[in-house]
């Protein structure tokens, strides 16, 4: 058998990959927690390793934030809606795809389209889509209710505006649930399907006492994942509503950035992201642990 290489070549060999997660990852995050216990910003005249330190001073500020706690609800309210509608509107055309028919394959590739455009061109076109003038109101909504239609102006009320962000997003990123769920189910043994058949099985009985149980492991895993991608939205709120009107569809992620980028209080950002990075851990252990490791 071939010698193991020296303990110091494996090093050497894995230095140049350490080098680069340090400097890109690891690094900037725990200047980022540094930075949280802080306060600082640019705007003070001062290095940021020069500045005072004040505990906990920004993550109690933050608890008292109303802006902070509205967005984060928002956000949460609106992660639980689009990821919930595309789970079921992607496992619904995954079971449609099963079956075979003449240009399957252009309706798959159509199926998709959206999940290869850029979220800002997507929310460009939607922002266009919605506006008073149109395709959405002279087009879609002229023909079932007539000239009405023209005076919806889709942006300047919280709900419809709130409404354009969910069908944007929904738009683009229920591909994702159909691409996962179409090769989940594709992947359950077509025997067992048979053996449900042969035994008298309806197609809803097979398909949710069959199919759906053996694909739960991949469910849980597309949420997860489409879960944490949806939280962080930004682009949409930005290019379409720009978080209004006022800021009732602010994002967290907006409102991080607007602390950040525009009122320069980077200590408070960073607080602000620790709290996110820290429920978002918690709530995603939970749903791991309570999904698949609870009862064994």
């Amino acid at each position: 058998m071939p010698e193991k290489p020296p303990r110091e070549i494996k090093y050497l060999a894995t230095l140049p990959v350490n080098i680069l997660l340090n400097a890109v990852l690891i690094i900037p995050f725990a200047i980022m927690i540094y930075l949280a216990f802080l306060k600082w910003s640019p705007a003070m005249g001062m290095n940021w390793w020069e500045a005072p330190i004040t505990g906990l001073t920004n993550f109690a500020r933050a608890l008292g934030d109303a802006r902070f706690i509205t967005a984060l609800s928002r956000t949460t309210i609106y992660t639980v809606s689009v990821v919930t509608i595309e789970f079921f509107l992607g496992l619904a055309l995954a079971y449609i795809m099963l079956g075979d028919f003449v240009g399957k394959k252009a309706a798959i590739a159509i199926t998709i389209y959206p999940l290869m455009l850029p979220p800002v061109v997507v929310a460009t076109i939607f922002y266009l889509m919605f506006q008073s003038y149109g395709p959405v109101n002279n087009l879609f909504l002229r023909a079932i209710i007539g000239e009405d239609a023209l005076r919806i102006y889709w942006f300047l009320k919280p709900d419809t505006a709130f409404i354009t962000l969910l069908i944007a997003d929904i738009w683009q990123w229920t591909p994702f649930m159909f691409l996962i769920m179409y090769s989940a189910l594709s992947a359950v043994p077509k025997r067992l399907v048979e053996a449900a058949e042969v035994l008298g099985a309806s197609s809803f009985t097979i398909f949710w006492k069959v199919r759906l149980p053996l694909i739960k492991p991949l469910i849980i895993v597309a949420l997860v994942l489409r879960g944490l991608e949806a939280f962080k939205m930004f682009d949409y709120a930005f290019i379409m509503t720009g978080g209004g009107p006022g800021t009732t569809t602010e994002t967290v992620s907006m409102y991080i950035y607007r602390t950040a980028i525009l009122y320069t209080d980077i200590s408070y950002a960073a607080a602000m992201s620790l709290m996110i990075l820290a429920m978002i851990i918690v709530v995603v252990r939970a749903f791991i642990w309570y999904f698949f490791e609870k009862g064994r």
